[in-house]
């Protein structure tokens, strides 16, 4: 990676066009595109690093054309703008059985009548096939360590993902991870020795220079998840009982759980009902990206991240770069190194909702602990993982890959 305090910009060049591929959220690119006409613009899959790395090179005047899938759609669906074109194709969610090749198919297809200059594929599926299938130059970025996500996911979608992966980073010859994490484990498990570089995700600077709402002196102190998916991966049991040990001393408390599966009637609150933990907590689900930043913003004072395994979370860089403490996992992947080794965030065990409530309960009395850290997490994030060191890194491995300079 660059060094975090080298901003290293390169002027666009008006006929260089990068090609972005993977899952993208259509409504971060809404101020930029025309308003749709009878028929809705599909929502896409998510993709927050995506979707920022894409604003980020837009801001800078490079023409950009963004390959992705989504489930509503049944044929290619293009929306133009000015330096700006978005292809949609189709998405089978239940079809990992035959390896997603109608979309890796359809994205290949997508990419050769449309070249860009520079191909660049996020995470090591279905994008990065269809990415090494064109043999245009590319880059292929690894965001997870597959097969630790496997044995914390042993199920059918898991393994055929990770069999993907496996092929496509084996064929990788030019491959940026997340995280020293992602690149430890692509070399134990997958035995790739090819040089790699660790770019992570990055924030936009308007998440940094967001003036968080003064909340009045009796207001409550909030707790907030942002967790994706309600598994054993994601462990969000565990964040629901140390929410219910700390409200038997702090009842005044709240807990709010962002995110798929966390929703009004949705599986986070099913299992807390069965147990009777439900006591305090709101279910909002998985809300547009900036309508979930502006809660953060607005209501959040701590947030509790209690996965087994990240490569390198957003949901962490996302409150840190608010001034917003975390609690997160000492043996959770990429977790420490992201929070600098506990310097930037509270490291326990998350297997033990205890320990997690007294982390909790420990930043609910000392307000000075939570500014404290709250601000080494801000530090930490806008050294580390802005989103012009990261792109700057990204257009460093382009140039790179285009004169067959990688090293």
């Amino acid at each position: 990676m660059l060094p975090n305090n080298e901003y290293m910009t390169y002027p666009p060049t008006t006929n260089f066009t990068i090609g972005l591929m993977g899952p993208i959220e259509t409504a971060s690119f809404k101020d930029i595109l025309p308003p749709p006409g009878n028929q809705p613009y599909p929502k896409g899959l998510g993709g927050s690093p995506v979707n920022l790395m894409a604003r980020e090179l837009h801001l800078r005047g490079y023409n950009l054309i963004l390959f992705s899938l989504d489930p509503s759609v049944d044929t290619e669906i293009t929306i133009k703008s000015e330096r700006l074109t978005i292809h949609f194709g189709p998405y089978r969610p239940k079809h990992a059985r035959d390896f997603f090749a109608v979309e890796i198919k359809w994205l290949t297809q997508a990419v050769l009548k449309q070249p860009p200059d520079i191909l660049h594929a996020h995470w090591t599926n279905e994008f990065a096939l269809a990415a090494q299938a064109t043999g245009l130059p590319h880059l292929v970025t690894a965001h997870d360590a597959p097969f630790n996500i496997l044995r914390l996911n042993f199920i059918p979608y898991r393994i055929a993902c990770t069999l993907m992966s496996c092929k496509a980073i084996w064929n990788a010859r030019y491959l940026s991870v997340v995280s020293p994490y992602v690149a430890d484990h692509l070399k134990k498990f997958m035995f790739y020795r090819r040089p790699t570089r660790v770019i992570s995700n990055g924030m936009p600077e308007s998440i940094f220079n967001r003036i968080r709402t003064a909340k009045p002196a009796d207001a409550p102190l909030t707790f907030a998840t942002i967790l994706v998916g309600w598994s054993g991966l994601k462990n969000g049991e565990a964040a629901i009982q140390a929410f219910a040990l700390l409200h038997n001393t702090l009842p005044d408390c709240r807990l709010i759980m962002f995110g798929a599966g966390h929703g009004a009637n949705e599986p986070a609150e099913q299992w807390a009902k069965t147990q009777g933990l439900q006591e305090g907590i709101e279910f909002v689900g998985q809300l547009p990206y900036e309508q979930l930043i502006q809660r953060l913003s607005d209501e959040v004072d701590i947030i509790i991240h209690p996965s087994l395994e990240e490569s390198q979370g957003m949901a962490l860089i996302e409150p840190m770069a608010m001034g917003i403490p975390v609690i997160a996992g000492q043996d959770s992947g990429a977790v420490p190194w992201t929070v600098d080794n506990g310097k930037a965030g509270i490291l326990v065990d998350i297997t033990q909702p205890k320990q997690i409530a007294n982390a909790m309960l420990k930043l609910a009395n000392d307000s000075t602990e939570r500014q404290r850290i709250g601000q080494a997490g801000l530090m930490n994030a806008k050294k580390r993982f802005h989103i012009r060191v990261v792109t700057d890194a990204y257009l460093q491995a382009y140039q790179d890959i285009l004169q067959e300079n990688w090293t």
